[in-house]
């Protein structure tokens, strides 16, 4: 209250100084504007007589008189002028007075601030004083009563700072392997995932660039064909005009192709022989094609035996990289629940199987498969079969084989009952022992068990034998081939049910973290990313609070610096001056 008072005293004395001096200036005010303007008055007083004369010393003849004349004039001039030299030399005294009196009342004004604030120190200063001495008594009661509390639950309070120190260093031992750990998990995912995108974009680049390439030829032959088509359709146009044409002349010239007939007959013989000569060689064509597809057949079972396994590699690959991942959001959604939320949480079902034994494609197959060729070692029997065959259905050896056979020397009997051999084994189909057995059932006598002393048929029935023998044959054929149909759909069937178990194995590892959850998770970060906003508004309000309060206090010395120089006595418009004249808030 003391410290108010003081202050109001201080601002009253300066409100009333103020008061008085803006009376005296008013006052000062007036009677310069009255000077100024009886000065005016008498001055245009003068200056028009000054004016009237003028034209009476235009009308003016003798010398003298106009001298008498002008020198009166110059008398009035220099009495107009010495008045308002007067009127300067008082303006300029009163601005001289007025920068005095300005000076005056900076450095009074100056002496009452610095009244005024050493008052406020000793205020301050007292104020600190008791402020002190009354934080010092309640400090000595609070330690007085914190001692007594000391005194009485030291041993629990040594019990548990100890039990809570050991917690803290165990809790931040975990969790500096937690951070480790996650950080070493997360490297590597990021590795990993960085090569694979890598690779599938090289990948995927290269494939457009080779489809636009491909669409490009498939553009440039379909216009090729489409043109070859418009050439062809006229061509067919033009020959069926000249075929209308032809028509008649053909009709005129059929009496005289009666006797082209015969040379006909000779050309149809001869193309006869051409064309089953064509025959023979596509028939050969065709058994080598049958020989590379089967072959083909078991570079294909190898290939996908392979592939499967790679599959299932790449599958149990991924496989444990998704349940990482699992795991990982799984530890998230727990440290949500129970740690950000303190809610209990309970874990999810990891079977994401809905069998727990489900057949793996590739597993469990059979072994690879056997040769066809086998071994075809002959019997006693089979040899007198293969002697029948030769004698009664040469018709099964090529003609290549036989021009091949007549080439060679008679001593090679080996090599040409050889080619024999193979000859007709390729024609009867026959690839194994088994096709062979097969074939000397049809050709030993009812009856006959061993095969070492089996009767053969008589040589005119080894045509029907031949015959009842391709007939089962193409029956078999017929059975594998519905057979391998209905294994094939009901594979077909099996990939496509494990391919969709599969899918939905997959969309059921994704969802392991419920929705529900995920809108806690998504609620949560809002919270938090509003709470971090609030922080840093905060703070920046803390920043720009100093940095203004830094700014006042170098402003209020920089102040002080400028009224207590003394280059503002040499001015005649100094700062103080419009400082002193700005009306109190």
């Amino acid at each position: 209250m003391k410290a108010a008072e003081e202050v109001t005293r201080f601002r009253v004395k300066a409100d009333v100084q103020e008061a008085e001096r803006r009376i005296q200036e008013e006052a000062k005010l007036r009677e310069r504007l009255q000077n100024k303007a009886d000065e005016a008055a008498s001055s245009n007083r003068r200056d028009s007589s000054v004016l009237m004369k003028w034209n009476s010393l235009f009308q003016e003849t003798v010398p003298q008189k106009l001298l008498e004349a002008i020198n009166k004039q110059k008398e009035s001039c220099s009495k107009i002028i010495e008045s308002k030299d007067k009127l300067i030399a008082d303006l300029k005294e009163e601005l001289k007075n007025k920068d005095e009196e300005y000076v005056r009342a900076l450095k009074e004004q100056a002496t009452a601030i610095d009244d005024l604030i050493s008052c406020m120190h000793e205020r301050t200063k007292d104020m600190i004083e008791r402020y002190a001495e009354e934080l010092e008594a309640i400090e000595n009661a609070f330690m007085n009563e914190r001692k007594e509390l000391l005194k009485s639950q030291q041993a629990e309070i040594d019990t548990m700072t100890e039990r809570r120190r050991n917690i803290e260093d165990q809790n931040m031992k975990r969790r500096q392997e937690k951070v480790e750990d996650w950080q070493l998990r997360l490297h590597e995912i990021h590795e990993t995932y960085g090569e694979y995108y890598n690779k599938l974009k090289c990948q995927l680049q290269t494939e457009i660039q080779g489809l636009e390439q491909q669409l490009e030829e498939m553009r440039a032959l379909y216009q090729l064909n489409a043109e070859k088509l418009n050439y062809n359709l006229q061509v067919l146009s033009e020959r069926v005009k000249e075929n209308d044409k032809a028509i008649a002349t053909h009709k005129r010239k059929l009496a005289r192709l009666q006797d082209v007939l015969s040379g006909l007959i000779t050309k149809y013989a001869e193309t006869d022989k051409k064309f089953r000569h064509e025959n023979n060689i596509l028939t050969e064509s065709y058994r080598r094609i049958t020989e590379q597809y089967k072959d083909l057949q078991l570079k294909f079972q190898y290939f996908e035996k392979a592939d499967t396994e790679k599959y299932r590699q790449v599958w149990n690959m991924n496989e444990e990289e998704a349940m990482k991942l699992v795991n990982q959001c799984l530890m998230a959604d727990k440290v949500v629940f129970e740690q950000q939320l303190g809610v209990e949480w309970k874990p999810p079902d990891l079977n994401f199987w809905q069998e727990e034994d489900i057949e793996h494609g590739g597993e469990g197959e059979d072994d690879e498969v056997q040769e066809e060729h086998d071994d075809r070692e002959l019997s006693e029997a089979a040899l007198k079969m293969f002697e029948l065959l030769k004698s009664e259905c040469g018709f099964l050896v090529e003609d290549r084989i036989k021009k091949t056979i007549s080439m060679l020397d008679e001593q090679d009997e080996s090599k040409m009952d050889a080619q024999r051999l193979e000859s007709i084994w390729k024609a009867l189909g026959v690839n194994n022992k088994a096709d062979i057995m097969k074939l000397l059932q049809h050709f030993v006598q009812p009856g006959s068990e061993d095969d070492t002393e089996a009767e053969l048929i008589n040589q005119q029935d080894c045509v029907k034998a031949l015959t009842a023998y391709v007939e089962q044959q193409n029956k078999n054929a017929c059975l594998a081939s519905s057979k391998k149909h209905q294994q094939a759909s009901y594979e077909e069937r099996a990939k496509q049910r494990r391919r969709k178990e599969e899918k939905e194995f997959w969309v059921r590892m994704a969802n392991v973290v419920p929705e529900s959850h995920s809108r806690i998770w998504g609620a949560l970060e809002d919270g938090l990313e509003k709470y971090y906003k609030q922080l840093q508004d905060r703070a920046r309000l803390i920043d720009e609070t100093d940095a203004i309060r830094q700014q006042n206090d170098e402003l209020r010395a920089l102040l002080n610096t400028y009224m207590q120089s003394k280059i503002n006595e040499e001015l005649f418009h100094p700062p103080q001056l419009t400082v002193a004249n700005v009306p109190p808030q």
